[in-house]
């Protein structure tokens, strides 16, 4: 294992202790920053086989782009920058560096030293050895890591999908069941694809292990874009691309008609569709609410939820729960527009991509549209240290052309 992959799989780790019971949210900063530092170290010093093939290459800077990511990508910091100008603080210069220096990493530099094959194998690895560490509180919901005692099981109930068995919702190390779910789910779909690749039993019990903690998290939107992939995938192998195009289409009418139809701008049955959507309606609401204040360059990098909270007329707002909104909240119509520029950018470049008939440009494509899909169910964005942010920016990255497999 050579030195640039032992430092992706420091950085992924490092995410995920940064989420864990066992640091607090600063000290997980910290690890996570000290992680991409040593990550770039890593890439700045290692010549390694991917160099030749590199869209181009700085000096002693191994950089990966497309214009169709970096241009929107670019307007974004700079919409991040004139926010900070206009709302100067501590938090908002904090997240700046966040926003831009890890996002640049991730998206431009990761998929030039570490290639697609080897960051899937990392993310499925990862995820099942989560899984593997929550298999205990399945059976003895209390036990002991290194002095602490892990405690993390959502619930204990009874349904139909266990056929009447008691199924515990375990968290594994982390402090959130989100966070749990979307790592499973994405190292299922990276593990599955690396295995049909290779045909490797490590990755195809590896493929199982996330699976297994798909069912246990049993999170909707974690589902919802895993049946999404699973179809597109079937979809493919039996029809093509067609199917995948024709699926893309049919799929983003039938959302915004169903969005539609729950903010009653078309008729249907409205409140069946709002009680499927939960309190998300009121939240979006307000956050909609929020971008209409100031509309054209945002709130900047502040605390979204506390702005969004000044107009949502409930006592209880947990976030904006969703991505999009929640980037037009920050940066206005400008950094909302390059935001679903960059998404929609990433999700043309990978179906560009299935034209090689690879298991991984396949694979690739699935992970793009997974992370368009949670994110309209989510707050979290490609920004950030948060685990779920470092996933979706690794989706989008490895859309680009011409990177090793």
């Amino acid at each position: 294992m050579d030195r640039t992959l032992v430092a992706f799989y420091l950085l992924l780790v490092s995410c995920a202790i940064a989420l864990s019971i066992f640091v607090s949210r600063t000290i997980g900063n910290l690890v996570v920053l000290g992680a991409y530092g040593m990550f770039l170290v890593v890439a700045f010093t290692t010549r390694d086989g991917l160099q030749e093939i590199r869209e181009f290459r700085w000096p002693y800077i191994p950089v990966q782009t497309h214009r169709a990511l970096l241009y929107p990508a670019v307007v974004l910091w700079v919409v991040f920058a004139i926010g900070l100008v206009l709302n100067p603080s501590m938090q908002a210069f904090l997240r700046f560096g966040a926003f831009v220096g890890l996002s640049a990493i991730t998206l431009f530099i990761v998929p030039a030293v570490v290639s697609r094959k080897r960051a899937f194998t990392a993310i499925g690895v990862v995820g099942a050895v989560c899984v593997l560490l929550a298999l205990p509180s399945i059976i003895w919901p209390d036990y002991t890591i290194a002095g602490v005692e892990i405690t993390h099981v959502l619930d204990s109930q009874r349904s139909e999908l266990t056929l009447g068995v008691i199924r515990r919702t375990p968290t594994s190390i982390f402090d959130g069941i989100s966070y749990f779910r979307i790592l499973v789910t994405f190292g299922a779909v990276c593990a599955a694809g690396v295995a049909a690749r290779t045909r490797s039993p490590w990755m195809v019990a590896a493929c199982a292990l996330n699976l297994f903690g798909v069912f246990l998290g049993l999170g909707r939107a974690s589902i919802l874009a895993l049946v999404i992939a699973t179809a597109l995938a079937v979809g493919y192998l039996l029809v093509g691309r067609t199917a995948l195009a024709g699926m893309m289409t049919a799929g983003t009418l039938a959302t915004a008609g169903g969005l539609a139809i729950a903010f009653g701008f078309l008729p249907g049955p409205t409140g069946l569709f709002q009680s499927v959507l939960g309190p998300r309606v009121g939240f979006w609401t307000a956050t909609y609410e929020a971008f209409v204040a100031r509309p054209i360059l945002g709130w900047g990098l502040t605390d979204t939820t506390a702005i969004v909270h000044d107009f949502y007329p409930g006592e209880t707002l947990t976030g904006t729960h969703n991505s999009y909104l929640r980037l037009f909240v920050i940066g206005g119509i400008v950094g909302g527009l390059a935001y679903l520029a960059l998404s929609v950018s990433a999700l043309v470049l990978a179906f560009r991509r299935v034209r090689q008939h690879t298991s991984l440009a396949l694979t690739t494509f699935c992970l793009v549209v997974m992370a368009l899909v949670i994110q309209l169910f989510t707050g979290g964005t490609i920004f950030g240290t948060n685990l779920s942010s470092v996933l979706w920016a690794l989706s989008l990255a490895y859309a680009q052309p011409a990177i090793g497999d």
